[in-house]
């Protein structure tokens, strides 16, 4: 996550995903309000951060993608014959955008009660990861500006704790570890 970009009162950051030698994924991401339309320039800021951060100058995109992530969770209610699933079943984690995953832990849910599907629960992520998220949200609409140290600092923990909990596959110790990096004030402040 490359925080060294123009932020807008708002949170702005660039990552690049190699996949060889020659190709990369390189996306920029903004966390805010959509209808801004000074955040929408994405492909003059795309061009640029290839240019001038990343010193590329021959290059050649070949494919373009969009999309939006809401930050809230969809209420998700049980009806007859309709199950919704991914970001319309709540499987998106609001910290982190993460949803593929839980999309593939709702599914393979699905596919074993299936028979049994009208009688089960939704399934949905474990509370203490909503719980979580949610105040994460809260220090982000208000500090907005500090996000890209809180970021640094979560992600300065050793790699599998940070996936662990990225991932909802966390314990104890693992979420201890991660809430210890963090500015302790401004998530204190979420709480109550």
């Amino acid at each position: 996550m490359d925080f060294d970009c123009e932020q807008r009162d708002s949170v702005h950051f660039f990552y690049t995903l190699p996949f060889s030698k020659k190709n990369a994924l390189i996306e920029t991401t903004w966390i805010s309000d959509l209808s801004n339309p000074s955040n929408q320039d994405y492909s003059l800021q795309l061009e640029d951060y290839i240019k001038n951060k990343l010193k590329i100058k021959n290059y050649e995109i070949k494919f373009k993608e969009t999309g939006a992530i809401p930050l809230f969770y969809p209420k998700n209610m049980k009806k007859i014959n309709q199950m919704e699933i991914g970001t319309a079943g709540g499987m998106t984690r609001l910290s982190t955008g993460y949803t593929f995953m839980n999309i593939q832990s709702q599914c393979k849910y699905i596919r074993e009660n299936f028979e049994n599907i009208q009688k089960v629960n939704n399934f949905t992520l474990n509370s203490k990861y909503k719980f979580l998220d949610n105040i994460f949200l809260k220090v982000l609409k208000k500090n907005s500006e500090k996000m890209p140290q809180v970021f640094f600092k979560m992600f300065n923990c050793p790699p599998n704790t940070i996936i662990n909990f990225l991932s909802n596959k966390s314990n104890i110790f693992e979420d201890i570890s991660v809430i210890l990096k963090m500015p302790k004030l401004i998530f204190i402040k979420e709480l109550f």
